[in-house]
């Protein structure tokens, strides 16, 4: 009994450290199965994106409850929080990685966004601030039309975009940059600020159609007159800016308004974040009388 007792607690001994570190292996993308662990960031000048990444589910604390935020990111983990981001669920085949790679379903549903256009499938690969910039590119041309641009180097529309943090450096030829440093890595502390910055801007996009499609049943364009009712949503700003036939143009902020259709070139509904210019819904009417309108963002 003695020496089967032996046996039995030296199986359970390695089943249990060979658990572990499998366990160290894999991201756990649910906090609440980890004790709360935040001797490792607490006093990080990015905790606040940490805490938001960690209770939003875009990111991960590690099995022993750290999240590591200057460890340098690779490229799943980076294609995994922009997949998270846009709550993407749908995805197709990414022959590269094997059946139980942990980041495969993410692969999969970037691969179906666009997030991986042009984009070689290393996922231990640890990027430069360049590789990753394009990745956000990628995630974000679908929405702010930005596959209009061809640009020399990604990482300055993401740093121009506040994506990524403005670095002194240099740019993949060798020529010095003040702001858009490309060869430095990202660190899981700064892939925080990014996510939680690309979040809450993608909220609030959803949000800003929903406005923008109140606008639009508001309109109505009769007997020569468009008319119709701008929307006030705390922590929005909505505009109609309205170009006339004779080149003037008028601004309406708020409430009802009512405008010989005639004389109006095209109107153009933005919404944006109260006190920011960028805008995260932007639609122009150019063929009054009717109210057939288009996305120019």
């Amino acid at each position: 009994m003695k020496r089967f007792y032996k046996l039995f607690s030296s199986v359970i001994v390695l089943v249990l450290t060979i658990g572990a570190g499998l366990s160290a292996l894999v991201p756990v993308t649910n906090a609440a199965q980890v004790p709360a662990k935040l001797s490792d960031y607490q006093n990080h000048p990015h905790r606040d994106a940490i805490d938001y990444v960690v209770k939003n589910k875009l990111m991960w604390l590690f099995p022993d409850g750290s999240f590591q935020p200057d460890k340098p990111i690779t490229q799943a983990d980076l294609v995994a929080g922009l997949v998270n981001v846009k709550g993407l669920t749908s995805g197709e085949p990414v022959q590269e990685l094997p059946e139980n790679h942990w980041a495969k379903v993410y692969y999969e549903r970037a691969k179906r966004d666009g997030i991986l256009d042009g984009v070689e499938i290393n996922p231990n690969k640890v990027m430069n601030r360049e590789e990753a910039s394009r990745l956000m590119v990628n995630a974000w041309k679908s929405l702010f039309r930005l596959h209009r641009h061809d640009y020399q180097y990604y990482i300055i529309p993401a740093v121009d975009s506040g994506w990524v943090q403005a670095k002194n450096g240099a740019f993949l030829n060798g020529v010095s940059t003040s702001r858009y440093d490309s060869l430095e890595t990202l660190t899981r502390g700064e892939q925080a600020l990014t996510l939680r910055f690309l979040h809450k801007e993608f909220l609030g996009i959803q949000e800003a159609e929903l406005i923008a499609t109140q606008f639009h049943k508001s309109l109505r364009s009769s007997d020569g007159t468009f008319r119709g009712t701008l929307p006030s949503f705390k922590g929005f700003d909505t505009r109609l800016a309205v170009q006339f036939k004779n080149r003037d143009v008028k601004t309406i902020d708020s409430g009802n308004f009512s405008l010989n259709a005639s004389q109006i070139d095209f109107a153009e509904f933005t919404v944006k974040f109260k006190g920011e210019s960028k805008s995260l819904v932007r639609y122009r009417y150019q063929n009054l009388p009717t109210l057939n309108r288009v996305s120019t963002r």
